[in-house]
């Protein structure tokens, strides 16, 4: 993925509704002895809402992986942690941009409190390649379309 494929933080703190959200629990195991969230959990939080994404999408995930058909491994992750994610807070963690490209999908992520405040932004790219010779394939017609129905 080129760098100017990637997502600004500007363009993700002013990005508008979600093309994919969760809302969920910072958990106790979420956090580390400073009581704030561990770092790697964040990109736990990102992959849960991508895969809600691609699901709602209608891909079949769980099929695709177990009949090695198609992945989508990550190849870049970055995070930004902008406010303390304790144990306790509520958040909607966000799906809100994509791009897509000939094998490749990036997707930016924000992880919002409940009152707003954006603790988290970040993003992460996916090349697709077949589950069986780890080749590039083109990104699934079903994502692409999903996500330009979104788009409009």
């Amino acid at each position: 993925m080129k760098p100017e494929q990637r997502f600004s933080r500007e363009q993700i703190l002013a990005a508008g509704g979600a093309l994919a959200a969760q809302r969920r629990p910072v958990r106790f195991q979420d956090v580390d002895a400073a009581g704030t969230i561990f770092f790697p959990k964040v990109f736990e939080y990102f992959s849960d809402a991508y895969l809600e994404l691609l699901l709602a999408a209608g891909l079949d995930v769980p099929g695709d992986l177990a009949r090695r058909t198609a992945a989508a491994p990550l190849v870049h992750s970055e995070a930004d942690y902008l406010a303390p994610l304790r144990f306790g807070d509520q958040v909607d963690v966000e799906v809100v941009l994509a791009h897509v490209g000939g094998s490749s999908t990036a997707f930016a992520h924000r992880i919002r409190k409940l009152d707003g405040t954006v603790a988290v932004i970040g993003q992460t790219v996916h090349v697709w390649v077949s589950g069986k010779t780890f080749e590039p394939v083109p990104v699934p017609e079903a994502l692409r379309q999903y996500l330009a129905s979104k788009a409009g």
